[in-house]
């Protein structure tokens, strides 16, 4: 329970696993939902362990044979599944692999555990793939599956499967719990940027992300006083995850369209003073469409097409200049 304890919003969803556990209540297939950054790969890689100790309780021994071997890494009954690389594909060659897997005889105990996500990652392929091993679960077989966009998963996967939702933190606990493990400033700004996601905004702290993000913000403002002029951007983020540059351009622009209908919450804090003044002088029209544009580039970039990173923020930092110049 080192987890729950860890990141003590998820202490009532251990309870209650770890109960249906031990009263023999516990269906073969799990899924967690919820945002990305709140910690249920972490949850459920710690439950795993659980499942695979030698000794009976509510939490792993962390003494025994099993739990000596899933520490190191090196448990014979545990597979995990996870994109060969952050943003790919689940490849269905990976689901052939837990077919195999749960049709083998445990080599330690008796319970054999998978634990596979972001599950929204697998294609159709994949997910049909994987459809087997849950309509037709093997004994002492327990599939664990975590998803950040539930949406995205076919629906007899998630028929098949006990849904928990996982929910953040408040904020104020989100805050405190980061202000516990980074030393850093403007820890709350890093939250919202997050979406209040506290294990998230800390990866994003460790990766520089939230350096990268207060750039952007600073050459967006020089843009907007004419300090700046949009050639003298680009080279500065043709090098960011674009990722993160789209979306901070399409909360931006929300902000200006909540703006534009009167609505006072801002997703981009440090812009707000920015998004206030084009979204009550810009034409809603104008605001519409680069909305639309922004959308259109993050399909483009997600679509593993490999457009021009440098050309996609060329051309928004153009439709933001004409934005600006619309409400002078």
């Amino acid at each position: 329970m080192k987890v729950a304890a860890a990141l003590p919003w998820l202490a009532g969803l251990w309870e209650r696993l770890s109960d249906q556990y031990n009263s023999e209540r516990l269906g073969h297939g799990i899924l967690l939902v919820g945002q990305e950054g709140i910690g249920k790969r972490l949850l459920l890689r710690e439950f795993s362990q659980l499942l695979l100790c030698e000794s009976a309780g509510r939490k792993p021994c962390g003494q025994c044979g099993g739990c000596h071997l899933f520490d190191a890494g090196s448990h014979p009954d545990l597979l995990m599944v996870e994109p060969e690389e952050a943003g790919k594909q689940i490849k269905i060659d990976q689901i052939r692999k837990v077919t195999d897997f749960v049709n083998t005889t445990a080599q330690k105990q008796h319970n054999k555990v998978v634990l596979l996500g972001p599950a929204e990652a697998m294609n159709i392929n994949a997910s049909n793939a994987l459809l087997k091993s849950l309509e037709e679960p093997s004994a002492h077989v327990t599939l664990l599956l975590y998803s950040h966009a539930p949406s995205g998963l076919l629906a007899t996967i998630k028929s098949r499967c006990q849904q928990y939702s996982v929910y953040p933190p408040s904020f104020d606990q989100g805050l405190a719990w980061l202000q516990g493990n980074s030393q850093e400033n403007n820890l709350d700004s890093i939250l919202r940027l997050a979406k209040g996601a506290p294990l998230k905004g800390l990866s994003m702290l460790e990766q520089g992300i939230h350096v990268q993000y207060m750039q952007f913000c600073q050459d967006m403002n020089d843009l907007m006083q004419g300090k700046s002029h949009w050639n003298e951007v680009v080279p500065k983020w043709k090098n960011w995850d674009l990722n993160h540059v789209l979306q901070w351009f399409y909360e931006l622009i929300l902000d200006v369209q909540k703006a534009h209908g009167g609505l006072p919450d801002k997703a981009l804090h440090e812009l707000a003073g920015q998004s206030d003044q084009v979204g009550q002088k810009a034409p809603g029209k104008a605001i519409d469409a680069m909305l639309e544009k922004v959308v259109f580039a993050q399909g483009a970039y997600r679509s593993q097409a490999n457009p021009n990173g440098a050309l996609l923020i060329e051309s928004l930092l153009l439709d933001w200049q004409a934005l600006l110049r619309q409400s002078r």
